[in-house]
């Protein structure tokens, strides 16, 4: 059987950091992770002694390292930073005698903005036409991009784009029919219940 994921053991050993498990796709991450922390599990059931810089501890580093890159793909937030933030706040509720709040983790925001109707009203037929096409075809090339980096603020925008792409379509169909669909459906010979095609 042919290997899919390829996670390269260097020859020579190379610094262990963030920046070396950017390089590798999601799937290969995961997949490193799931080993080390398979490894490690095998290591101590046993009867090992996890020690500092062994074989084992290097590999939790580095699955350390590799949920990190994924975990700031997913949601564009740096996990260290997220994970210190939940610890102090509840670490003081705790002290205090209090609960916990939950503690949301933050995601990316989008590059884009979904655009009021408003915003599309004075636009001609072929204007919001083309606004449509345009839209579609950012989420279209976002949809790619995002299946090449899995970014957070690129999904991000493209949902707001899908917006966008939705808002200018409505009202042109809705212009284009004298201001309902079932005006349109009469139009198009479609019957009650059918999609425009």
């Amino acid at each position: 059987m042919s290997k899919v994921i390829d996670f390269p053991k260097p020859a020579q050993p190379e610094t262990i950091d963030q920046a070396f498990f950017e390089k590798f796709a999601d799937a290969a991450l995961l997949l490193k992770c799931f080993e080390c922390v398979k490894d490690a599990t095998e290591f101590v059931e046993d009867g090992g002694a996890i020690e500092v810089r062994d074989d084992v501890y290097v590999g939790l580093i580095e699955a350390y390292w590799a949920l990190k890159v994924l975990f700031e793909r997913k949601t564009g937030a740096d996990a260290k930073k997220v994970s210190d933030e939940h610890w102090e706040i509840a670490s003081k509720c705790l002290l205090a005698g209090e609960t916990p709040p939950d503690m949301q983790i933050p995601i990316s925001k989008s590059l884009a903005q979904p655009v009021s109707p408003e915003n599309f009203i004075h636009l001609t037929d072929l204007e919001l036409a083309c606004a449509a096409f345009n839209y579609n075809d950012r989420v279209r090339l976002g949809g790619l991009a995002t299946l090449a980096a899995g970014n957070a603020q690129i999904t991000a925008t493209m949902n707001d784009e899908v917006i966008n792409a939705g808002t200018a379509l409505h009202l042109l169909v809705l212009r284009l029919s004298g201001g309902s669909m079932e005006t349109l459906a009469g139009h198009v010979g479609r019957k009650p219940g059918e999609t425009l095609q």
